[in-house]
């Protein structure tokens, strides 16, 4: 007779599997401590799926299976590069597909990506279900078709999917059935294949301060990055030795995902600027810290005395990115001093000063449990995020 997986969508079910499950879904969507083991009762059981058949049942049953918020799901999916834009082209490419391919007997001429939305949240919302697998037209071809067309990738399937439902709607994945009847062994589901990303920084303060942070602020993303130990390997911490790093990936032609992340200051821009003149593979992003409000009008101490300046573009190292409480001391922000000047960029290059008192600081707050302020943080830590996103 067999058993059945299913993923349900805000309880809508879709991607049925007999006597398996899809592994490249849970690979996309799901990390390991998002599976769960939990007794529930039969009746609980989704009623799309099983109507009526445990309505009356006594007693419970242990699900096992996999649990997310649509908000998670979807991050981890953008931080790979899906988008509305990239699923919007992924659309027109399918159609284009299909047409070629005469695979459906109606033309999808007449349906954009914006209709092609709308139809998935009404059947949503409709909780339509059809199982006669009919291809007679576009409503019909979705709910015969895991709510996708013919030609669409995976990602972009499953963010159009995603992209309808309330942030705090469930993703959940049923494995009870698979793993209860044997076809499917519960440590091999827990198995979950992805392609770390790598950051690159100037230095191993910035891998500490940044990975903590996603760690803190976005737990759920942190298995997904993968930072350069310069201790363990005796790496050159500089911008200079960041752009030698580089260069020898792409000589190497390293196919992993990477993130090279330069200073906003003057010697990381210099340095980043000798980079992006090269060709790089498409796998390799190169960013720097984001231009901030907060250094728009800083206090700076140098050869012109005391004064407000907008430091982005030249003092802007990881330090500027911790916070206004860890910057400031005795109610004031801690300056930036200009410590030399670049000759061949013509501009001071600055630095916090009491680097090591502001590390102390930004260290004890990532520990405590109460919610701290992480602005910059946040606005750096997105710029990761995005790297990969199609502009």
């Amino acid at each position: 007779m067999g058993s059945y997986s299913q993923i349900t969508f805000a309880d809508y079910p879709v991607f049925d599997n007999k006597n398996w499950y899809n592994q490249d879904i849970v690979n996309l969507l799901f990390q390991p401590n998002d599976f769960v083991s939990v007794k529930m009762k039969y009746s609980s059981r989704n009623k799309i799926i099983w109507g009526d058949a445990y309505k009356n049942e006594d007693g419970y049953f242990e699900f096992k299976g996999y649990k997310q918020s649509v908000k998670i799901c979807k991050k981890r999916l953008e931080i790979y590069g899906t988008s509305y834009k990239k699923a919007k082209i992924d659309y027109a490419t399918a159609k284009k597909i299909s047409r070629e391919e005469c695979f459906y007997s109606f033309s999808l001429n007449n349906f954009s990506y914006e209709q092609y939305l709308a139809e998935i949240k009404s059947i949503f919302d409709s909780k339509e279900i059809d199982y006669h697998q009919l291809f007679t037209n576009f409503r019909d071809s979705l709910l015969a078709g895991d709510l996708g067309i013919y030609g669409q990738s995976l990602d972009c399937q499953l963010y159009s999917i995603l992209s309808v439902l309330p942030e705090d709607a469930i993703i959940e994945y049923d494995l009870t059935d698979v793993i209860s009847g044997g076809w499917v062994k519960e440590e091999q589901v827990k198995e979950i294949d992805f392609e770390k990303i790598i950051i690159l920084t100037e230095g191993k303060t910035d891998v500490e301060f940044i990975s903590k942070s996603i760690e803190k602020l976005y737990p759920y993303l942190k298995n997904y990055y993968h930072f350069i130990d310069f201790d363990e390997h005796k790496i050159e911490s500089n911008a200079s030795a960041l752009v030698k790093l580089i260069k020898s990936f792409s000589a190497a032609n390293v196919k992993h995902p990477i993130i090279a992340l330069f200073d906003n200051d003057t010697t990381g821009l210099m340095e980043m600027r000798n980079l992006i003149s090269k060709s790089l593979p498409n796998n390799i992003k190169i960013l720097k810290y984001p231009d901030i409000d907060l250094a728009k009008k800083y206090p700076t101490i140098g050869p012109t005395g005391n004064k407000k300046m907008n430091v982005n573009s030249f003092a802007c190292g990881i330090e500027m990115y911790l916070g206004k409480d860890v910057l400031t001391k005795n109610d004031a922000f801690i300056p930036v001093c200009w410590k030399g000047f670049n000759d061949k960029e013509n501009k001071y290059q600055g630095e916090i000063a009491e680097k090591k008192f502001v590390q102390e600081i930004f260290r004890a707050k990532l520990i405590q449990n109460k919610s701290n302020e992480f602005t910059e943080m946040d606005i750096l830590l997105n710029e990761i995020f995005n790297a990969y996103k199609i502009k």
